[in-house]
């Protein structure tokens, strides 16, 4: 049976085997439901072409064929276990439990928002349920049993499936492991409700299987007095009771902030100070707590003295509601409720009046002020080597050039190496000689001048210090100053590199 309903081909083609057809009684990898639909390209794997519709077809049954015969002959087996989730079906609810747990967990229904409730499986502990108006499930939430199970789950291909009932649980089971057995039984003895739920946290998921007892045993009598007997008691009716699956979602901290950086370490447990929560400051502080800043023990701390005008509103991070409001401490408001636990404080201060600097391990200037920038840089060529490395970026000839460098090694150059002169020209060209930049004022008085440049700038400015920040994190060398030039009809364009201090510079040049 081939179905062609998406001539563009943007949709593969259905393949499915015709009804009647039967496969001596074994369950076949990438087999799907009753109609027998074949998975025989994963989504997005190849691109079909959809100027050719009839050779098209044919590559899609020769792929659909290979796959059905490594199928039949037990070549493919293995695969059971990378699409299990797709097998085992049933509900799903988050899982906010620490790698390899194995112990008592609890489900609590959490509220997300005013119209979204979620299952989350936790030890009890978790930032879901601690998140200002979850409002977890009374009582303690529900008991489970997790068990962590070495192997990846998967099926017999011989066997029933999927489980239904207790007795095809404990079946397959056994067939994974005749100790998981011993578990099921834990899970029923658990807790006071009527029921039991066992979960296996593997390697492909963890999936929990909720034994639901008949009406009869709803009673204080075996609920209380005579739990300890429930397993015997329901081995000789187990084909009768039902049981309910579900798999969970991961939404463990180390998984939303480490998935994306797969070798890579993020920058949870890392202590930041960022100053300046303006048109790049507001992109990188999203950026940088979404790469983990402020989590597993780690700050992530932002300082500003300005408020949220409606002129910052076409570049800016935040929007309309937060309008007058310090733009460091509503930055880091609106991150702690968007991100899990991120950990992110905001301070409304001047940056030249903190005393605490050395007890970050990164300072990152993303003010774009030069004089404030030149001030820290100096306190930073004073702290080296055993102050905080500081970060610089910043964004120049309205927009036409975004540079940044990495401060802290005295063997490379300061912010000041840059332009040791203040009225002199750059170490490195950057502006062309003919740009005039064009400054703007909303308002005669009211409003301080102010550098016209595109929303995509700022935030790709703070993309490329979000990256220097990672390697940074990583122990990478990578260049220490790095630059887009985004108008090469007003910018020059300058390699990346890692350029050592300079003698004519008065911040650092003395002490070499």
């Amino acid at each position: 049976m081939v179905i062609v309903d998406d001539l563009e081909f943007v949709r593969y083609p259905y393949i499915g085997i015709m009804q009647g057809w039967q496969s001596n009684g074994r369950k076949l990898p990438h087999v799907l439901g009753p109609g027998g639909i074949i998975c025989y390209y994963a989504a997005g794997a190849v691109v079909l072409d959809r100027y050719d519709p009839g050779g098209t077809i044919l590559q899609c049954l020769h792929q659909a064929e290979k796959v059905l015969r490594d199928a039949l002959a037990g070549r493919s087996d293995d695969d059971f276990a990378e699409e299990f989730r797709t097998y085992w079906g049933g509900t799903w609810q988050l899982s906010d439990l620490p790698v390899r747990y194995h112990g008592k967990g609890t489900f609590h229904v959490v509220k997300l928002s005013d119209d979204n409730s979620m299952p989350v499986l936790s030890t009890g502990e978790s930032w879901l349920l601690d998140r200002p108006g979850s409002h977890p499930s009374p009582k303690g939430g529900e008991p489970v049993h997790v068990v962590a199970v070495n192997e990846s789950l998967t099926l017999d291909p011989f066997a029933p499936w999927p489980p239904q009932d207790l007795a095809a649980v404990a079946s397959w089971l056994n067939w994974i492991d005749p100790r998981l057995v011993d578990d099921l039984d834990a899970a029923l003895m658990l807790g006071t409700f009527p029921g039991g739920t066992l979960a296996l946290s593997a390697p492909n998921g963890v999936f929990s299987i909720r034994i639901a007892l008949p009406d009869r045993f709803h009673k204080p009598e075996f609920l209380n007095s005579r739990r300890k007997s429930l397993p015997k008691l329901l081995r000789g009716m187990a084909k009768q009771v039902k049981v309910e699956r579900s798999m969970t979602v991961a939404a463990d901290l180390d998984y939303i902030y480490g998935r994306n950086l797969g070798s890579m370490k993020g920058l949870a447990g890392k202590r930041i100070l960022q100053i300046g929560c303006g048109t790049i400051g507001s992109f990188l502080a999203q950026q940088l707590a979404q790469s983990g800043a402020g989590t597993g023990g780690g700050l992530l701390k932002l300082v500003d003295q300005d408020r949220l005008q409606p002129s910052n509103l076409g570049r800016h991070l935040l929007g309309v509601p937060h309008l007058n409001l310090n733009k460091a401490i509503a930055s880091a408001a609106f991150l702690n409720e968007l991100l899990p636990g991120a950990g992110v404080e905001g301070e409304d201060a001047d940056a030249l009046a903190l005393t605490d600097f050395d007890r970050f391990d990164l300072v990152i200037d993303a003010t774009g002020e030069e004089a404030l920038s030149l001030a820290l840089n100096q306190r930073a060529v004073d702290r080296r080597p055993h102050g905080p490395d500081h970060l610089f970026v910043w964004l120049k000839g309205n927009g036409a050039l975004a540079q940044a460098i990495l401060v802290g090694d005295p063997t490379k150059a300061c912010f000041k190496c840059l332009k040791t002169d203040l009225s002199g020209q750059p170490r490195f060209r950057d502006l062309r000689p003919e740009v005039e930049v064009e400054v703007g004022r909303i308002q005669a008085c009211g409003d301080a001048e102010f550098i016209p440049f595109p929303v995509s700038r700022p935030v790709s400015a703070a993309a490329m210090a979000c990256d220097m920040v990672l390697d940074w994190a990583n122990g990478i060398g990578g260049d220490r100053f790095r630059n887009i030039t985004f108008d090469a009809r007003k910018a020059f364009h300058i390699s990346n590199s890692s350029p050592g201090p300079t003698a004519r510079c008065p911040a650092c040049g003395m002490t070499h």
